[in-house]
């Protein structure tokens, strides 16, 4: 069952290759090896004459061979078919006398050699296995071989007990070729590469010996001048604006007088698009047949295409153009006029020129008219509208210095002021703390804060920011090697003030206060940091010691958000004892005194030097609470009533600036130039 349904398959294989042989359509370069029916694992190798195919030979014979001469490919090229009919010999029906075989793998060779006036004798050795074998079975390979025209060959064909010799005179181009690729033989061939930038022509078959190649473009059978094909060169540029459907290339060698013609375009979108560029239309004023005067218009176009022409009146603003019923004229293929590269067909309006009368026109591949022509259109209308033009282009130019002016005057500004402001606040470091907290808002505004902060030219430390250092180390060892940082850097630990800061540092003060002062100091890295292990509770004990030893606010300090008021638990009571001597700012209303402070005290001897840190310190306090302003909402301030003043500083009002905080509760100084004094415990 097997072997029938392998021949089926063969068959059908077989079928398609010789319908595509008879038509001269081979797609492949030659030499080209076909299998037939019942035959596989075709392959040749090249071998020379005299040698014989190694033994064994095989079981199959050559009954005979017939030779086809034939075109190759879609060119006009020789090609020689050698079809060979084979049959199973009388070895393998002596060993087989029921006339049967089996699938064997047993492979059969035969030798085809050609020999050709001129040239080395070209052998090939073909080697195949039979899928099936019987007694009446017979099998045929096509093989296809390049040649020459109008040159003898000589075929031999050998095989184990046959040899078969032929001879052929291979045919002249004109009998083996269709009628349009004999033409092509003798003509330049060209190819068209045509993209939306350039339309590049290519020549294809260049002649070996340097034969001078002429050609010419046509449009409808106006021909420009002929040009001579660059030496040496493949391809030349079209320009666009002579792109149209009817053109065409015109093309001849030299030394002969046929030409081969080419239309690439012909019914290109991309073409029809080109063409109606170049598409005009105009009309004027002239004496019509009558003795009366009317409109006359001219149409030009690169090809003979059927079109047409209307009349249509613009409305005063200048905007539609409606058609003038009865108007439409129709303009076909074969009233068209040929000259330079163009043509053209006339016609009359019998109605006199008005200015709002003007002229379309529109081909038979155009989905609209062309943009209306309007010739008598008035100079009044024509100086009204370049006025209203020139006056939109003046205000747009006044707008645009204006908008240009403030983007340099901001930058100038800042760039003036940029060193001023951080030669005022910069350089020091600020730590901001903060104890974890249920409010999703809260790291927000702290990473918002420290953003600010380090464009002012602080540098920042943030445990958010930190996250990676901070699991190494562990919550102390980090805050501690943030305070020595601070320590040589300068700067301030700004803890900020919420109802959770509030409620830990109650807890944390009821549990000191159990033990004495000298336990409360043996147990600060134990009791306290044992029960908080982040960095806020650590923070509390180094409060406390700063306290202790009389340098309370000297590197701490408290500050609260007005969108984030720290309502204490159960009402308006006074802050807890721990932060006494913290000065608190309230943000953003405080800017100025939240910076001054930040910035620290310097002893600057000059006036002017004093002048100039104020007002960068102004400035800085303004640019700061305007980015705070922008990024929080509301202005509720929690007024912390009974608040001792011993546990707070008192502060100056800012000149341009309002303080939400009532002046007798929490009000550190606002001045540059004012240092804060440390109050004692009330």
């Amino acid at each position: 069952m097997t072997p029938f349904l392998r021949m089926g398959a063969h068959v059908v294989a077989v079928l398609i290759v010789w319908q595509l042989l008879s038509a001269g359509a081979q797609e492949k370069d030659t030499p080209e090896l076909l299998c037939g029916q019942g035959l596989s694992d075709c392959h040749m190798t090249k071998v020379s004459f005299r040698d014989a195919p190694p033994d064994p030979y095989g079981s199959l014979n050559i009954t005979h061979f017939q030779l086809n001469a034939t075109h190759c490919h879609l060119v006009c090229e020789p090609c020689l078919q050698i079809k060979i009919s084979l049959q199973v010999g009388a070895d393998f029906e002596k060993q087989s006398p029921d006339g049967s075989g089996d699938d064997s793998d047993e492979e059969a060779i035969v030798k085809v050699c050609l020999s050709l006036p001129g040239s080395i004798d070209i052998c090939r050795a073909i080697r195949f296995k039979p899928t099936y074998r019987s007694a009446s079975s017979k099998y045929e390979l096509l093989l296809i071989e390049k040649v020459d025209f109008e040159a003898p060959v000589v075929v031999t064909a050998d095989s184990k007990e046959t040899q078969i010799v032929k001879n052929i005179t291979f045919p002249a181009p004109k009998e083996v070729c269709p009628l349009n690729l004999f033409q092509e033989l003798h003509v330049p061939r060209f190819h068209v590469n045509d993209t939306e930038s350039s339309v590049r022509l290519q020549l294809q078959n260049i002649p070996p010996t340097q034969e001078k190649v002429y050609w010419v473009m046509e449009w409808d059978g106006v021909s420009g001048q002929p040009l001579m094909w660059p030496t040496g060169e493949s391809e030349t540029v079209i320009p666009s604006y002579l792109i149209a459907p009817c053109l065409c290339f015109l093309a001849w060698f030299d030394s002969k007088n046929t030409k081969g013609k080419y239309c690439p375009f012909t019914k290109k979108t991309d073409a029809l698009r080109r063409m109606q560029h170049n598409m005009s239309v105009t009309m004027v004023e002239s004496p019509l047949r009558i003795g009366e005067t009317g409109l006359s218009w001219n149409v030009t176009s690169p090809c003979k295409v059927q079109a047409e022409v209307q009349l249509c009146k613009k409305d005063m603003a200048g905007g539609q153009c409606e058609e003038v019923t009865g108007s439409k004229q129709q303009l076909k293929t074969t009233g068209w006029t040929a000259t330079h590269r163009v043509h053209w067909q006339t016609g009359e309006f019998l109605l006199q020129p008005h200015p709002q009368l003007c002229v379309q026109v529109k081909s038979e591949w155009m989905v609209s008219f062309s943009e209306p022509q309007c010739p008598f259109e008035t100079h009044r209308e024509r100086w009204i509208l370049s006025l209203l033009v020139g006056f939109i282009l003046i205000c747009l130019a006044i707008l645009g210095v204006y908008l240009i002016q403030g983007v340099l005057k901001g930058y100038v500004w800042r760039w003036l002021k940029d060193d001023d402001v951080k030669g005022a606040v910069g350089g020091g470091h600020v730590m901001l703390l903060y104890p974890p907290d249920d409010d999703k808002r809260l790291p927000e505004l702290l990473c918002h804060l420290g953003s600010s902060l380090q464009a002012l030219g602080f540098t920042v430390s943030l445990d958010l920011w930190s996250q990676g250092e901070l699991s190494v180390l562990g919550p102390v060892p980090w805050l501690h090697s943030r305070l020595d940082r601070l320590k040589r850097q300068g700067g301030k630990v700004v803890l900020v003030l919420t109802q959770t800061t509030w409620t830990r540092a109650e807890e944390w003060g009821a549990r000191s206060c159990e033990n004495n002062e000298e336990n409360v100091r043996g147990a600060e890295g134990d009791s306290a940091l044992s029960r908080h292990v982040d960095v806020f509770g650590a923070s509390l004990s180094c409060i406390l010691a700063d306290y202790l030893q009389g340098r309370a606010g000297e590197r701490f300090m408290l500050v609260q958000f007005e969108s984030l008021p720290p309502a204490p638990p159960g009402g308006y009571r006074p802050l807890p004892r721990l932060f006494c001597g913290l000065h608190l700012y309230s943000l953003p209303s405080q800017s100025l005194g939240f910076l001054t402070e930040l910035a620290g005290s310097k002893q600057i001897a000059s006036a002017s030097a004093r002048r100039k840190r104020a007002g960068g310190l102004r400035m800085a306090s303004r640019v700061f609470a305007k980015k705070l302003s922008g990024f929080t909402a509301g202005t509720n301030v929690l007024h912390l009533a009974g608040v001792s003043p011993g546990c707070v500083g008192r502060e100056e009002e800012d000149s341009g600036e309002t303080l939400l905080l009532e002046p007798n509760l929490i009000t550190p100084p606002s001045s540059p130039d004012t240092v804060v004094g440390k109050m004692d415990w009330v």
